[in-house]
């Protein structure tokens, strides 16, 4: 705790200092959120889906809860400084040793779960057009399908010369790894990213297309050059909507002194639906490739992203399949905690309706089914299962909110496998959590 305060105090000082010296403005915003969650068939790292012969999967429940802070400087009308500070990042209760926030989350995958500077740059409005350098967010393009929470090191460039009309475009270098340090036989082993990317809004229509080039060098006698094609397009009309996204990767990965192998994926979605008074019905569709198992390229989506393994932190249609607790096709919380769904890819189907009781109730209903792309165990069902979940959102102040979640999955045959002496029929997953916000 005393670090807590401590770095408050000294954020508070900083800003007191540099509004007295410089007449900066200084606002700041962020959230507490502290969260519930109760699992079956988990061992304090994810959903465990099936049994061994010796094996007895148990139920775990535990509380976590993150606190960030979000402090802004606008220095002038050119130059501002922005900065995401996490002083608990889904940090678990009892996982800290004395219950400071000094130490590792003995729970928990991460380690990076406490005191943080999550992202921390500056913007400037160039005479060129408007500039981000810094650790910025890495997951914020298109729909939130395949987006993660992720941050990187970029410098970003919004062009001046397009920035008045509805075509607007922006490039930026990022910076993955730096291996200065590490290897001194070469002059350059790092990991770097370059991306260029294309916007078009209107009334009704939101779109954009990315190309992006990494070249991993970081290490020897390896070269790995990862390069993907994305397009977005999130189109509203009267009360209708429609949300797309298709992403392909290639690419090659060549291994002194012969092997080389591609990269070739696909990933996509669709979610259309409408609003009709209260209720908000859709349907959605979404698609990652996984690797053949006669295949030497990579062909798994869900791993050839670069980022964490997964549809993305942010993409969350279902509770299980897709949730943040459970380490299936959503690595969020627990990263790869059932990493054949990453390797195998999915195809899912969810229809879901949102109920707008009143200006302080929402209720959530939604029905899934998805499947494997790919197997690899001969004779292997396909089969991922059904969800079910209801949910609802209930707003105790304007800046304070309620949440409560419960899902059901019936698993398919696909668990059934490898080994496995009893397929898990009834996992299940209850979370309940408090959101305050300012």
């Amino acid at each position: 705790m005393k670090k807590v305060l401590s770095t408050v105090a000294a954020l508070g000082l900083v800003a007191g200092l540099a509004s007295t010296a410089s007449a900066v403005e200084f606002t700041m915003s962020g959230k507490y959120m502290v969260e519930g969650a109760y699992l079956s068939d988990a061992r304090g790292n994810g959903v465990v889906v099936t049994e061994g012969p010796t094996d007895s999967n148990p139920s775990d429940a535990y509380w976590l809860h993150t606190f960030e802070i979000r402090p802004t400087m606008k220095v002038n009308d050119k130059v501002s400084m922005f900065s995401t500070i996490r002083l608990a990042d889904d940090t678990f209760w009892g996982g800290q040793p004395g219950g400071d926030v000094a130490g590792g989350n003995t729970l928990s995958t991460s380690t990076t779960n406490n005191v943080y500077v999550h992202k921390l740059y500056m913007e400037y409005a160039s005479p060129i057009g408007q500039t981000r350098i810094g650790r910025v967010g890495a997951g914020d393009y298109g729909t939130t399908f395949m987006d993660f929470d992720q941050r990187a090191d970029r410098v970003i460039l919004w062009p001046s010369f397009l920035a008045s009309g509805p075509v607007t475009t922006q490039f930026y270098i990022q910076k993955s790894t730096d291996q200065f340090q590490t290897y001194t036989d070469s002059s350059d082993t790092d990991s770097d990213k370059y991306v260029a990317r294309v916007y078009y809004k209107s009334e009704n229509l939101d779109a954009g297309a990315e190309y992006a080039y990494a070249n991993n060098m970081s290490a020897l006698a390896v070269n790995d050059r990862k390069q993907n094609l994305a397009a977005y397009g999130k189109y509203k009309m009267d009360n209708y909507f429609a949300n797309a996204e298709l992403i392909h990767y290639f690419g090659s990965k060549d291994t002194d002194p012969a092997t080389s192998v591609d990269y070739d994926s696909w990933a996509g979605m669709l979610h259309v639906g409408a609003k009709i008074d209260a209720l908000t019905p859709s349907l959605m569709y979404f698609y990652a490739q996984g690797q053949d198992k006669n295949s030497t390229d990579i062909e798994n989506a869900l791993v050839t992203t670069g980022a964490s393994a997964g549809t993305g932190d942010m993409f969350e249609p279902l509770y299980i399949l897709t949730g943040r607790h459970t380490g299936m096709l959503n690595n969020d919380l627990f990263s790869g905690y059932t990493s054949a769904m990453s390797r195998d890819g999915v195809h899912a189907i969810v229809l879901a309706a949102d109920y707008a009781v009143s200006n302080q109730l929402t209720l959530h209903g939604a029905i899934g089914w998805a499947k494997a792309d790919e197997v690899q165990i001969a004779g292997q069902d396909d089969a991922y299962g059904w969800e079910y979940n209801v949910g609802a959102a209930y707003k105790l102040l304007d800046n304070l909110t309620y949440e409560a979640h419960f899902g059901y999955l019936a698993t398919g045959d696909y668990f059934n496998a490898g080994g496995a002496t009893d397929i898990t029929n009834n996992v299940y997953l209850l979370t309940h959590s408090l959101t305050m916000s300012f």
